[in-house]
């Protein structure tokens, strides 16, 4: 069997040869051709990919974008199945294999992607290595073989790294130019797989590398803009937003159930039923059922299940009250009569410990505020929630009071004033209120102090703890533990400080601490409390709060002895790093043998010694010249090898001062050496000092605009 891998290049030569050679390395055992489409690169991509013998390339004398790029090379392609991989990835051990594995494992999967380090639509996981070397032991442990269980069914892949079988492609037809030069035809050629009845995988099995795009080197507005035209197109196509695919993970992730219960989950506006197939995924037992008035993503949905409403009275006349388990609403709406009446239907549909999660929008939200100031608020968003309001409508509904978490999206600059101001004239010493864009608001029909007795005998009886842990998790510890307190226990320290180890032994030291801190007040001198707190405090890094518990132990054996004697070793060799990093930075700004401090700091780069972050951090907290020392490390990196920490320092240098003139030029010179000539125009550009150096490189630049 053969598989065919198109790549489309524009430039970026470096990520190229990187993505070859890993292909070469790691894809030995099978039979593979590679077909690099360039769309008329002007770097030396082109010469590079000439002198190439095992690769099939089409040089365009255009730039024609990556969706045609991609076409042309599967139109050559000779393979029983096509991979389409963008330039900027590093592939790795077993990548491939995994891939069939899952690709093969039935006639009905279409196509199959990978993890990430970098992506959107829940694609990327968190990683442990920093640098290229660190990769592939990551990946070698994370590939190891391909596992079914790890195999997440999709409703539509990103398509950085996508596998699929050369007959679904004849069948379904090649990506959609329309969506020239890129961005949503991998949505696009996802849907119709999904439609001519083929499912698509996520192989949590595989992980490749994905460097992905660097903010402040692109030209967001212009990326922006073809975002936008491109989704009218899609919309114009399809009949529904890309929006309409999105996964509501965090929603599903507050389902107070075991993986193996059979609920019955119904999710209202289900869009093409991403949410649903997640649902499916993590609770292989439930039914899933979906309510979406869109007509054209509701006939996606359906491939998810057949079990697609057009409204809400739709699924009343159909189905029973206290039928559902759980009720999912990704958009309640505003605070109105028609949605109070939702809210009752929703209750009577929910068995007697049914669960309703809603996400509100909030009233008070800063964006929100500012147009009812500059009076271009609508009347819909005017009936938008306080959170005043949301315990007393769903108490007055019948449920239980619920848990409700603010939302917070990213705030702007130019925001952070407004914001601030509206808080000093209410009086807060917090600005969190206004920054919060909507409420996830959690709503049970359980009677909870019964719930929560249960769960604390699950505990005690050894039953079910797992699930039981997970459950206690999610209810808060003040509601718990008035519980315990009115069931009048007689060993409430005994009873609070088993409660507290479970949390301890099962990776939730934190929420240890209410259970553990009431029993020290009911009694201070209780050695197993007081051991329990120091344990708490270790296994969450607070090794000096440690061995302050410890050491009010009364009754203190060798072993404990041995302990703290570990614990004081940890916190001097913490001690001593912390304070090194520092020390090393202070050094340099002060130009004290900054030579040798700078030449250590790379060294602890090089190696893993240190991060980027932790530089970052020592830098805002103790350093005066922040910018500018963080533009000398940035061009450090640069001049000794370390290319992926020059740009996250230059980006943090101009965050710390944007009219940083050094940072700017020297930014803009390694841009230009880079190839990256617009990029390093737009810094130059913000550059005021014309003297040799910056007039030479204007020049240059210039050269080549006219070239």
């Amino acid at each position: 069997m053969k598989t065919s891998i198109v790549i489309a290049t524009y430039n970026k030569l470096e990520y190229t040869q990187l993505c070859i050679e890993s292909i070469r390395e790691f894809t030995s055992q099978h039979e593979y051709e590679i077909i690099v489409v360039d769309n008329h690169s002007t770097d030396d991509t082109a010469a590079w990919l000439s002198s190439q013998s095992d690769i099939t390339v089409i040089f365009n004398k255009e730039n024609l974008g990556f969706p045609k790029a991609c076409n042309q090379g599967i139109e050559i392609s000779t393979g029983d199945n096509i991979l389409l991989l963008n330039n900027d990835t590093i592939v790795t051990q077993n990548w491939l294999t995994n891939m069939l594995a899952c690709l093969y494992s039935s006639e009905e999967v279409g196509a199959v992607g990978t993890v990430t380090n970098h992506c959107s639509y829940d694609q990327s996981i968190q990683v442990s290595y920093k640098s290229i070397e660190e990769l592939h032991p990551f990946a070698t442990q994370y590939n190891r073989a391909s596992n079914p269980k790890l195999w997440e069914e999709r409703l539509r892949l990103v398509g950085y790294c996508m596998l699929i079988k050369k007959q679904v492609l004849d069948e379904v037809g090649l990506l959609d130019e329309r969506f020239t030069p890129g961005n949503f035809e991998d949505d696009d050629l996802s849907l119709r797989i999904k439609l001519a009845g083929y499912k698509l995988f996520l192989c949590r099995d595989t992980f490749i590398h994905h460097f992905g795009s660097v903010s402040f080197r692109n030209n967001i507005e212009a990326y922006n803009q073809l975002l936008s035209v491109n989704k009218d197109k899609f919309f114009k196509k399809w009949g529904f937003n890309p929006e309409a695919t999105i996964i509501q993970n965090g929603l599903v992730k507050q389902i107070k159930a075991l993986s193996t219960d059979p609920i019955r989950v119904l999710e209202m506006g289900s869009g093409c039923g991403g949410t649903l197939l997640y649902v499916r995924n993590h609770f292989p037992c439930a039914e899933v059922y979906g309510i979406e008035t869109n007509p054209f993503a509701a006939k996606v949905a359906t491939k998810v299940t057949p079990r697609i409403y057009g409204s809400l009275e739709d699924i009343s006349h159909q189905y029973t009250d206290g039928f559902f388990d759980v009720i999912i609403v990704g958009n309640l709406g505003g605070f109105s009569d028609d949605t109070l009446d939702m809210v009752k239907l929703f209750y009577k549909l929910l068995n007697k410990n049914g669960q309703l999660i809603v996400i509100v929008p909030h009233l008070l939200y800063h964006l929100s505020i500012k147009k009812i100031i500059e009076g271009t608020i609508n009347s819909d968003e005017l009936k938008y929630w306080k959170l005043s309001d949301l315990e007393e409508v769903f108490h007055k509904l019948g449920f239980v009071k619920p848990e409700i978490i603010g939302l917070l999206e990213e705030i702007r600059p130019a925001d952070q004033l407004f914001i601030q101001r509206l808080a000093e004239m209410a009086g807060l010493k917090t600005t969190k209120p206004y920054e919060i864009h909507s409420y996830l608001v959690m709503a049970c029909k359980i009677n909870k102090e019964q719930g929560v007795k249960t769960l604390i005998n699950n505990l005690l009886l050894q039953n079910d703890i797992q699930s039981s842990v997970t459950k206690l998790a999610k209810i808060d510890a003040e509601e718990i533990l008035n519980v315990i307190e009115d069931a009048g226990h007689e060993q409430k320290v005994e009873l609070l400080n088993y409660i507290a180890v479970q949390f301890i032994e099962h990776q939730k030291p934190d929420l240890s601490l209410p259970y553990l801190s009431r029993a020290f007040e009911l009694d201070a001198s209780h050695d197993p409390t007081l051991f329990n707190l120091g344990l708490a405090m270790y296994t969450q890094g607070h090794d000096q709060l440690a061995l302050d518990w410890l050491s009010l132990i009364s009754v203190r054996d060798d072993k404990l002895e041995h302990w703290i004697k570990q614990i004081e070793a940890d916190l001097y060799t913490k001690t001593y790093e912390k304070h090194k990093l520092k020390f090393l930075l202070r050094r340099l700004e002060n130009d004290v043998e900054g030579e040798a401090s700078l030449a250590e700091l790379l060294r602890m780069l090089g190696n893993g010694e240190a991060r980027i972050e932790q530089i970052n951090q020592a830098i805002e907290n103790d350093m005066v010249e922040k910018s500018q020392l963080l533009t000398q490390l940035a061009v450090a990196c640069y001049e000794h090898d370390l290319p992926d920490m020059v740009f996250p320092f230059f980006e943090k240098a101009l965050e710390f001062d944007a009219d940083n003139q050094d940072a700017l030029y020297l930014l803009a010179r390694i841009l230009y050496d880079l190839g990256e000539f617009d990029s390093a125009r737009l810094y130059l550009n913000r550059v005021r000092n014309n003297d040799s150096s910056v007039t030479e490189l204007m020049q240059k630049l210039s050269e080549v605009s006219a070239v």
